[in-house]
């Protein structure tokens, strides 16, 4: 008998996070679709449609619900957890990938950077104090 390559834990975590971005797509494509009609944003609907197929191709290699919708709980934490990451790149040392950056910046940026982590942190503890029917 082989051991499965996921966890019920890392199933449910990869699971809800593509069905976070699942579900952000969708709203990308009714707005690309709407608000935009017409040959411009066609390259756009086709990328995310692209990246759709990549997703479900990541569900079907893990059978991975197709349905699986996080609870309310589960989708504030991965929320909380994704942007925590993505907060991460804000740090002054980041920067520079955009431009020169000022001598001053780390210490003018980099502690707000660091209250928005721990706030996330702190939402995202929340969510876990939620029952398991939130």
């Amino acid at each position: 008998m082989t051991t499965p390559l996921l966890n019920e834990d890392q199933t449910r975590r990869l699971a809800s996070h593509l069905r976070l971005l699942a579900d952000d797509l969708h709203a990308l494509m009714l707005r690309a679709t709407a608000e935009h009609p017409g040959p411009a944003y066609d390259g756009v609907r086709g990328a995310i449609n692209a990246v759709t197929g990549a997703l479900e191709a990541l569900r079907r290699e893990f059978d991975l619900p197709d349905a699986f919708g996080p609870s309310l709980r589960r989708r504030i934490a991965a929320v909380a957890d994704v942007w925590a990451a993505r907060v991460e790149d804000l740090r002054a040392r980041r920067m520079k990938g955009y431009g020169p950056v000022h001598a001053d910046l780390a210490r003018r940026l980099d502690p707000h950077v660091d209250v928005l982590r721990h706030e996330l942190g702190l939402l995202a503890a929340a969510a876990g104090r939620l029952g398991e029917d939130a």
